[in-house]
């Protein structure tokens, strides 16, 4: 950082503003993971991380090996890797108290699984916003109500998800991330919902690719037909295909 003429020491105390903002943020972040992690349904978590393995076994069984290919193929393809290269960070945003900002990345996810199925029934809109419509079944509300917390323009919605001091007269908004347990639990549990659906959509494409027999497509279906069953367990309600968890 340049030196606008102040001294050395003066410039390194108006800076440690930042690094003290940074570590008490990051300090309740990490707080607040371990409050929300005690929080959650362990189906959810074991249904999460086996739904991301068994992508991650496609990916490195298939690695360098050719299959069937088109422009819709790749597309589709696409718009899956970047759904699971975002997925560690949708679960950070939400486990760590995050949660307007969480709300932004969960739209995202589903306007990707929108696209996904534009491109599948060949009804996708270069340069155009997904239409949510065809996103799976259910998310059409979700989405509305996602976008009411993520939209800045709604303070009320905003305030009631940060903390709030008082002094006296005086009120204020803190910086510092805090739990919000319901907030928490509903985004927790549509982000497995919307990483079952990717994962999904990831398996049928890989089946288009490679057949149905492939040794690793028939790998990971068994491990699919788990993380439904648990995933039943705890509410979800699995339909022609599509998924909707009980609390949306």
């Amino acid at each position: 950082m340049e030196n606008p003429g102040f001294e050395f020491q003066e410039v390194s105390d108006f800076l440690m503003k930042g690094i003290e903002l940074e570590a008490k943020t990051l300090e309740a972040r990490t707080k607040i993971r371990e409050i929300s992690k005690s929080k959650y349904r362990q189906e959810w978590l074991d249904a999460r991380l086996g739904l991301l393995s068994v992508s991650g076994h496609l990916l490195t069984s298939k690695d360098g090996v050719p299959g069937i290919t088109s422009p819709q193929i790749s597309e589709r393809l696409t718009l899956i890797m970047v759904f699971l290269q975002g997925a560690s960070n949708s679960e950070i945003l939400i486990s760590e108290g995050m949660y307007i900002k969480a709300t932004a990345a969960l739209k995202q996810d589903i306007e990707i699984l929108a696209r996904i199925s534009e491109v599948k029934h060949q009804v996708a809109k270069p340069g155009k916003t997904p239409n949510v419509k065809h996103a799976p079944e259910g998310c059409q509300k979700i989405y509305g109500q996602l976008n009411d917390v993520a939209h800045p323009s709604n303070l009320y919605l905003l305030e009631a998800l940060l903390d709030r001091r008082s002094a006296g007269e005086i009120h204020g908004i803190s910086y510092i991330p805090v739990f919000v347990e319901e907030s928490a639990l509903e985004l927790y549990e549509l982000h497995v919902w919307l990483i079952f659906e990717a994962v999904r959509e990831h398996l049928i494409l890989f089946m288009e690719m490679y057949g149905e027999k492939d040794q690793a497509i028939l790998e990971t279906e068994r491990w699919m037909a788990n993380a439904v069953h648990m995933l039943e367990r705890v509410g979800f309600q699995f339909q022609s295909g599509a998924t909707e968890p009980q609390n949306f």
